[in-house]
């Protein structure tokens, strides 16, 4: 890693020392400071490519930390501003509300983006964020995504003498790690660390909560549209073949005795050619990071016993473009055939084909597991339940539903365009979230009370112009989802009646 003698970085600007050594930053407003791209581990190349995180390295110096680093290797998509990025990417960001702060409660966040683009500077990339003016040292960090970050292959087994193939969780783990060990210097307390993350980053919440080494690197939860239920996790086996696949893609036959160094040898843009179309990868059952997947972990209370915030919105659905996810990949992939979902989804009156799909895609992967991984959380440790449906006036008519993660700019934002009423909504939800990550409980002074889950059939706070609390959000399809859900993996989800919200 470069120090900022070496790169030419400003030698203006607050330092601290980390266990590894001095960090430069930017001075912010109000006494507020920002830290970019720091090394939590080792640049995951040559031969540390896909190997679990390994240690970083102490630096001569100081190092800059001014600038973001590298985005993790991806594909840029049609139309979007292409980032620097590169296999030297296990870094992490800082935004801390007051470098004079002690003990201030920590918010590591963590990007979306379907595992194959995204970064952590998508929320520490402005100044102070409302979350952090309210007293909160937020980080957020990278980690390996798409074939960099899911890859399991025999070669592989063989090497590391037990089931790899889940980077993207180690990465997560060691920023874990070394916010532990370091975060008390930036003002924050290391024994009040939040984890939070919406679609990509909520299922790794989830994980992070059911994997056994990251026991005790946080306190509190959060997951956003994370799923959990369906196609949550695949077996060892199955990723292992869905390697092989992959390097024959790559040009490495099966039976090649050098594979795993040709593997290695590649570039990253033949890596990343040899995974067209829609993404098929994903959290694999290595029995050591992940022991089970994770709605199996959560029912049979194997998950950390701390307090849990989870939701989802009203039109997931939005993001299946990315997944490819349409209804042929739907009844090929996972045996649903919209024409039997009819009568479930039919009670009030007839839908459009494209409505059908629209709701099923929306409750099949995301509403059914926010609800039922809700229920089984909360008999571990408190649990809130949301459902976020606001869109605003504008929109209103355009839209069926909330976006997937639409919720996120009411918690992190500023926007000067909000209406009265948006800034209302995004008042409650930053109140909520900030009395969460500070007390574990999101109740307090000037909002409507959120009470606590018991069972999937409710409560859940619903967000639209107004929050308010209902049971049974979608009873009859949500019971539907369950049910299947528990046919197929044996796990019963506690009583739930079907009860129409």
């Amino acid at each position: 890693m470069q120090t900022s003698a070496a790169n030419g970085g400003s030698h203006e600007g607050p330092e601290i020392e980390t266990c590894l050594g001095r960090v430069r930053g930017v001075a912010l407003g109000g006494g507020g400071a920002a830290f970019r791209a720091i090394p939590f581990a080792a640049p995951p190349v040559g031969p540390l490519r896909w190997r679990d995180a390994q240690p970083p390295h102490a630096w001569p110096g100081v190092l800059d930390a001014t600038r973001f680093g590298n985005a993790c290797p991806q594909a840029t998509p049609p139309g979007a501003d292409p980032l620097p990025q590169g296999e030297d990417c296990l870094t992490l960001n800082i935004v801390t509300p007051d470098l004079q702060a002690h003990g201030l409660p920590v918010l590591l966040s963590i990007h979306g983006g379907a595992f194959v683009i995204g970064s952590g500077r998508y929320i520490a990339d402005k100044d102070l964020s409302p979350i952090v003016r309210r007293g909160v040292v937020l980080v957020s960090t990278n980690y390996r995504i798409g074939r960099f970050g899911f890859f399991a292959h025999p070669a592989l087994t063989a090497e590391a003498g037990h089931g790899v193939g889940n980077f993207w969780l180690s990465d997560q783990i060691a920023a874990l790690r070394w916010v532990r060990d370091n975060i008390a210097a930036f003002g924050g307390d290391p024994k009040r660390v939040t984890i939070l993350g919406c679609s990509a980053g909520g299922s790794s919440v989830n994980s992070l909560l059911t994997s056994p080494p990251a026991r005790g690197l946080f306190d509190k939860a959060v997951s956003h549209s994370g799923g959990g239920m369906f196609n949550a996790a695949r077996p060892l086996a199955r990723a292992e073949t869905e390697g092989l696949v992959f390097a024959r893609r790559a040009g490495i036959a099966d039976d090649d005795p050098d594979s795993l160094a040709k593997l290695r040898a590649l570039d990253v843009a033949a890596v990343l050619a040899a995974d067209p179309g829609a993404p098929d990868y994903g959290a694999i059952v290595d029995e050591r990071l992940i022991v089970r997947p994770a709605g199996e972990a959560f029912a049979l209370g194997q998950r950390a016993p701390v307090p849990l915030i989870i939701g989802s919105t009203g039109n997931e659905a939005s993001i299946f473009g990315m997944m490819g996810f349409d209804e042929a990949a739907l009844k090929a992939r996972f045996g649903i055939d919209l024409a039997e979902l009819r009568p479930v989804y039919e009670t009030d009156g007839t839908l459009s084909d494209a409505e059908l799909l629209r709701r099923v895609q929306t409750d099949f992967l995301f509403t059914a597991a926010s609800l039922g991984l809700a229920g089984f959380a909360a008999h571990t440790a408190p649990t809130w339940s949301y459902h976020f449906d606001y869109v605003p006036a504008a929109q209103r008519g355009r839209k069926p539903g909330a976006s997937h993660c639409a919720d996120m700019p009411y918690i992190f934002t500023d926007d000067a365009r909000r209406t009265d009423e948006d800034a209302a909504v995004a008042l409650r939800r930053q109140g909520y979230w900030y009395n969460f990550i500070a007390n574990g409980d999101p109740n307090g002074p000037n909002l409507p009370e959120w009470p606590e889950v018991s069972c999937p059939e409710g409560p859940t706070l619903l967000t639209g112009a107004e929050d308010v609390v209902v049971w049974a959000l979608h009873g009859a399809r949500m019971c539907y989802w369950h049910d299947r859900w528990a046919r197929q993996t044996r796990c019963a989800l506690p009583a739930y009646t079907g009860a129409q919200a």
